[in-house]
């Protein structure tokens, strides 16, 4: 008992360390208890955070976006008919291409290339391949080989010749023109690259040349054109495509030069509520019911 008393027992210095750290103790608790816990600030700080990122974020998909965009506005191309081996800085603007692309087509013919075919385009590396896929059917150049284009480029200079001395026709050869190719008719006198795309192409949907003065029927082509030419050119053996009036759909009627939209609605009407036309005079009686007649449309159907 003694014992316990004495351990229990504390002189005055010992007291008043205790009362002070009991004291300090105390004053800590009231301290915790008292303070605005920091909590709400941290989540207002995340919160403001967050609507700082949810802004950058909506900014960048913005920017991408407007990136996109102008990516999409460059690389819509407008081509036509031409030639890249002689285009122009000009005519490569007018078809959409970026400078770097035009530059880059020009100097490597300034460095002694040439393109012998379509797919020689696609090997520079500016043209991407979408790129190449709308200027490809736009391209119009022969189709030789490395091995040829010596022999070609010696006849053309001969051709160059019998134009600039102007001697007679039987100078240059004679092209039929239901077999000739665009790289040859541009050796003709008064047609140049776009006039014989679009030669080929009129050939293509017309089915075939069946006299020469249908030239005059191709867009670019006036009488002067067609005089200037008309001695160089013939028809061979007449074996035009013939388009059946029956059985053909609309968009292959209607692409017909000499059918317009009403003519072949007339043509279906008749398919559908009446029967299969008979023969030439009846279909010239139904599409001629309002709109003129090409006399020659006789020979490019068949029922």
């Amino acid at each position: 008992m003694d014992g316990l008393r004495k351990w229990l027992t504390f002189s005055k210095g010992e007291r008043i360390g205790i009362i002070t750290i009991l004291v300090c103790i105390l004053a800590l608790v009231l301290a915790c208890l008292l303070h605005k816990p920091v909590v709400s600030l941290d989540q207002a700080s995340l919160h403001n955070l967050d609507s700082l990122l949810a802004m950058r974020q909506a900014a960048l998909d913005e920017q991408r976006l407007r990136s996109s965009a102008s990516l999409q506005e460059v690389s819509e191309l407008q081509p036509f008919p031409f030639n890249p081996n002689t285009m122009t800085e000009e005519e490569g603007k007018r078809m959409g291409l970026t400078d770097r692309q035009i530059r880059n087509i020009i100097n490597y013919r300034e460095k002694g290339g040439k393109f012998y075919s379509k797919n020689d385009l696609a090997k520079l590396y500016t043209i991407s391949e979408e790129d190449f896929a709308q200027l490809k059917p736009y391209i119009v150049l022969p189709e030789v080989s490395r091995k040829d284009y010596t022999k070609s480029k010696t006849e053309t200079k001969e051709y160059q010749k019998v134009k600039k001395e102007k001697l007679p026709p039987s100078s240059l050869f004679v092209v039929d023109l239901n077999k000739v190719d665009s790289a040859t008719l541009v050796e003709l006198p008064q047609i140049g690259t776009y006039t014989a795309a679009r030669i080929i192409a009129y050939r293509e949907s017309l089915g075939g040349f069946l006299e020469k003065e249908q030239l005059l029927e191709v867009k670019g082509m006036n009488q002067a054109h067609y005089d200037a030419v008309q001695a160089y050119i013939n028809i061979g053996e007449v074996s035009v495509r013939k388009i059946d009036v029956n059985r053909a759909d609309f968009k292959a009627l209607v692409s017909h030069p000499y059918l317009n939209y009403n003519q072949v609605k007339r043509i279906f009407n008749q398919r559908e509520k009446r029967g299969m036309i008979k023969d030439w005079e009846q279909l010239k009686t139904l599409i001629g019911e309002k709109d003129s007649v090409n006399p020659l449309l006789e020979h490019y159907v068949k029922f």
